[in-house]
Formats: C-alpha cells, structure tokens, sequence
C-alpha cells in the first residue's frame, strides 16, 4: 500500500475506499476526550480518511472515558475512546458488552510520568510512602501503574495515600499543597513545568510496564455484528491516522491545539507516546494482568483476544 499516498489525503489505487452504499450504516458517531490519545480522530477528519471510507462522522467530547462508555452502552454514541482499564473492569462486571475496534495509544516512559515540585524532595519510589498522590481517578491506570512502581521497588504498594485529581486540576493541587506528586500526560507535563517549575521525578512506564497500553476504541458488540463493513472502514481510517500521528509532529500540530489548547509551536517538544496501527490481544492482555496483580480485575480474568475486533486490512 502506498502510504504517501494515503497520509496525504488522497487514496491510492489500491485503497479500500468505499461508497457510503458499501456499509452498513454511513454515518457514525464517535465519543472522544480532550487529550493527545484523541488526536488521531481529528486527523482522520480532517485529512478525510474517514470519507474516503465511505464514512460520515459526528465527533462529540466527553469530560471521561466511562461517561462516554455508558453513552456507547445507551446507543447514543457508536465508538468511544476509553482507558482500558476501565473498559476491562465494565467488561468483567458485565456493565458492558463491548469489543474493542481499534488501540488508540501506547505510553511510553516520558509519556506518563510522576510530577513534583523541586522542593518534595521526591526522588526515588521510596519517597512516595506517606505521600498525597493524585491519579487522575480511583483505580484507574495510573493508580496502578503508581501501585506497581512501589511493589517492584520492594514496598507495599498502599504506602502512598491516592488521591483522585483530574489532569487539568493537579498543577493547581500541587501548587496549593493538596498532593505532593502527580500522574501527569501531556500538555498538562509541559505546562506545570513552564508554570509551576514541577518537574517529571519518576517514570510509571519502564521495566515490567515499559510499552503499556492505555487507551483503545471501543463499541457495542451488537454494532461491530451487525456493521463489520463500517467497523472495518472505521478501522482503515484510524489506522491512517494513527500512523500519520505517529511519525508528524506537524500533522499533530494541526489538531492538537483546538483540541488540548497547547500552542502549535509547543507541540515537537512534546512526550508523547505511541499510536498503534494493529491491535495485538498479547499486548492488551498484559493490562488485565496489571489489573490482576492489584486487585483491580473483578470476577474472572479476562481473555484480550475475546474482547477485540481484529484489525481490518
């Protein structure tokens, strides 16, 4: 397949694009947050991926992942981006039936990092017992992954106190003195460091974590059965634009101002992580294991490769 061809916008001669006569249903609708994993989407629409399937999109902004799942649940949203963790936990307490159509992003070890001011004196994992830590939201990934830091640190992974912040907020509550450290991806990395003078003092993604999957795209069950035509032509366009977001900066730099407000200029000296083009169930299992390993996996364990649509040619 010629990329060039494709990452610019215009199909190539063996391009799967299709007629909106060729799906099942035309016209979808995709749930997205404010925050860099999202930015592919917009690339896909604004480099006319999604039409050159065959595809018409409504893109709506949802303020977290599960409230945009329970909105794919109710049937007013068709695909919605969510961190897998709390896909993986609705799955196995059967809040939702659901398979998961596309990876959306990977971390890295700059990606998601521990943030502090100089003057927390945190350095080593050993630092963060008795220490306020925001996590974003409880029992999500971040808590995890903090959890997982301690214990393979030798220290009980409940030695720090988690305190749920969202992204926008925890420079605010480093500031104030509400946390001592905070789970941060980026711009918020960036701009507590040009504004706070916080800086990254521990990697959460490295060693038995490094590569770890964060977030994916998930539908009903029901809609990739009875619509695989229009999950595979939403699988085509996101594959476009994952690859596209992984390797241009100025691509990026088009999108993600409107979309996390950080400045075009801004954007190359980002940490981001890695958009995925396939989805890989050996991957995404490690997440349950992640979750398995601290308590966070109701019932069961889960099977990866029983929750996903396999990635379309």
């Amino acid at each position: 397949m010629s990329s060039c061809g494709l990452l610019n916008g215009t199909p190539g001669s063996d391009s799967h694009s299709a007629s909106q006569g060729d799906l099942e249903k035309s016209r979808i609708t995709i749930g997205i947050l404010a925050t860099v994993d999202n930015a592919p989407v917009r690339l896909a629409e604004k480099r006319g991926f999604f039409a050159q399937e065959g595809l018409g999109v409504e893109v709506k902004v949802y303020g977290s992942g599960p409230e945009a799942l329970t909105a794919v649940g109710g049937g007013s949203l068709d695909i919605c981006l969510i961190n897998y963790v709390s896909f993986f936990h609705a799955a196995a307490n059967r809040s939702v039936d659901g398979r998961i159509v596309f990876d959306a992003y990977q971390g890295t070890q700059d990606s998601l990092v521990l943030v502090a001011k100089p003057e927390s004196n945190i350095r080593e994992p050993k630092d963060l017992a008795g220490k306020k830590v925001s996590v974003h939201a409880s029992g999500n990934i971040n808590e995890l992954l903090v959890r997982e830091l301690l214990r393979n640190n030798g220290l009980e992974p409940g030695a720090a106190a988690y305190v749920p912040v969202k992204f926008p907020d925890i420079q605010a509550a480093l500031g104030s003195g509400q946390i001592q450290a905070g789970v941060l991806v980026e711009p918020y990395i960036s701009r507590a460091a040009q504004e706070l003078g916080a800086k990254p003092v521990l990697p959460l993604i490295t060693g038995p974590t490094a590569d770890m999957p964060l977030s994916g795209y998930v539908a009903q069950t029901q809609f990739t059965q009875d619509n695989p035509k229009t999950v595979a032509a939403f699988q085509r366009a996101m594959k476009k634009a994952n690859q596209l977001a992984d390797t241009d900066r100025r691509a990026l730099a088009e999108v993600l101002p409107d979309l996390t407000k950080v400045p075009a200029e801004s954007v190359p000296s980002l940490s981001l992580g890695r958009f995925p083009t396939s989805l890989d169930p050996a991957r995404l299992q490690r997440v349950i294991a992640l979750m398995r390993a601290n308590g966070a996996m109701p019932g069961k364990d889960l099977s990866a490769d029983q929750l996903i649509v396999p990635t379309a040619g």
